[in-house]
């Protein structure tokens, strides 16, 4: 009788864990878009608004804000200013639990983290990577590779061909050739498109019922996607502009139209990284430009859920970069006066934006690891053991 009310008890209890775990499942949206502005602060966002409308809360994604991110990683204490790198804040925000400057979804042990990526894609969600800087680049490795280091760009992009394998892989690549190539997406069974009208011709073709999930490789500038201000690719060679290569917003309906197509729903996550990049150079032109090609990027991804109630759409950033405060507003059309605390990151909390289901779950100040269980309707998956990540953690200064 012992036995049987033992094994009475261990059905129940794994009933229970079913259950729990298929309300989690049930709560978890269909499609997930999520949205970076890389050192995308409150006072980034202020600055764009003041330039495009003449006041704050102008900006498409600013009605849905829902509060502030916190962004420390597990060895912030030990920097200046508390900051993360965007390694480390992509990881949290990716898997749930914090990891020290310069890794990606490993442990500081080094045991391999689950990606919210990785997680929906095994329920059968398409998936999809879209970026204005190299797609082997911090951010966009977050989501979809493990190493100890950011800067092992050969082993990312291997992870994502040989492993993770989003259906969508759309920014920049390395001029030198390092990561993501166009020989290596093909032997990987991606197709690849170079420009904005290869991407338009790829979108005519007509789906095949019977075919599998598609994986697309856009590799549209050496370095970085065009400069927002003045049009110019500073970081690469040769140099593009977008009489050629696609705006972040044209990327992001792209891989929308894409995913779409998936029978299970899809996740997305969309970076403006080169809005970081104008911070570090305390470049208010482009930080406002960048801003506003990422608010747009937004508009494009409401004018496509508009009317859904199955998708959540999460707006942030990794970290603030440059200290930025604005001054002095001035009208429509004019930049703000504005001061730069310094050329690198700061522990200042970001904005968060969301709408769709879940999005009230993320009132007032949260943590970035709080995002995951939001976007994956479970609790963060316990790291796994050590696997072959062989490299030491870059030497990052934020």
């Amino acid at each position: 009788m012992r036995v049987r009310n033992r094994l009475h008890l261990f059905l129940l209890a794994a009933a229970m864990v079913f259950l729990a775990v298929g309300a989690a499942w049930a709560e978890a949206p269909r499609n997930v878009i999520l949205m970076i502005g890389d050192g995308m602060g409150l006072e980034q966002v202020k600055a764009a608004s003041l330039y495009a409308t003449g006041k704050p809360g102008g900006l498409a994604f600013e009605p849905y804000y829902r509060g502030e991110v916190t962004t420390h990683s597990a060895n912030s204490d030990q920097t200046g200013g508390h900051v993360t790198d965007s390694a480390a804040a992509a990881t949290a925000i990716a898997t749930g639990h914090k990891t020290t400057n310069g890794r990606l979804c490993v442990t500081p042990d080094g045991r391999q983290l689950t990606t919210v990526l990785e997680c929906l894609a095994r329920r059968g969600k398409w998936t999809g990577l879209v970026t204005t800087v190299p797609i082997t680049h911090a951010t966009p490795a977050g989501f979809a590779a493990h190493n100890n280091s950011r800067d092992n760009y050969e082993a990312i992009a291997a992870d994502y061909f040989e492993r993770s394998r989003p259906n969508i892989l759309f920014g920049a690549y390395w001029a030198d050739g390092k990561g993501v190539t166009e020989a290596k997406a093909l032997a990987a069974g991606y197709a690849v498109v170079r420009t904005r009208d290869e991407l338009a011709d790829f979108l005519r073709r007509p789906a095949d019922p019977g075919a599998d999930s598609p994986h697309l490789s856009g590799q549209f500038a050496a370095g970085q996607l065009p400069n927002e201000f003045d049009d110019a690719n500073r970081q690469g060679e040769p140099t593009v502009t977008y009489d050629t290569a696609p705006h972040l917003a044209e990327m992001t309906s792209a891989a929308l139209e894409i995913l779409a197509r998936g029978p299970d729903g899809f996740f997305l996550m969309v970076e403006g990284g080169t809005i970081d990049w104008a911070c570090h150079a305390n470049h208010l032109e482009s930080t406002v430009g960048e801003t506003l090609a990422f608010a747009r990027a937004f508009q494009a991804v409401l004018d496509w859920a508009k009317g859904r109630q199955d998708t959540l759409v999460l707006v942030t950033a990794d970290h603030e970069t440059g200290g930025l405060r604005v001054v002095q507003p001035k009208a429509a059309g004019e930049y703000p006066d504005v001061f730069w605390a310094s050329k690198g990151h700061s522990g200042a909390n970001v904005p968060l934006y969301a709408l769709g289901p879940g999005a009230e779950r993320l009132e007032d100040v949260v943590d970035n690891t709080d995002l995951f269980s939001v976007m994956a309707g479970e609790d963060p998956p316990a790291p796994q053991p050590r696997s072959a990540v062989t490299a030491e953690p870059a030497a990052v200064a934020p």
